[in-house]
């Protein structure tokens, strides 16, 4: 077994935690039900009534999710 050998466990190791920090990022600031509704909000040819529906279908699916557990 060569030296490069040993360097690619640690190697891998690393590469595995920057994958799970990065889908951690991704999942809070893209697709967390805030950043959805904050993106539908920003949208500029969004108007009031599909902002009201996005709003109304997240908190239902929040709702449901919370009294499921």
């Amino acid at each position: 077994m060569s030296a490069w050998s040993l360097l690619f466990v640690p190697g891998t190791l690393l590469v595995l935690f920057g994958l799970l920090m990065l889908t951690v990022m991704a999942e809070r600031r893209i697709l967390s039900p805030r950043a959805l509704i904050l993106q539908v909000s920003r949208a500029r040819m969004a108007g009031p009534d599909h902002i009201e529906t996005v709003v109304a279908r997240e908190y239902e699916r929040l709702l449901r999710d919370y009294q499921r557990s």
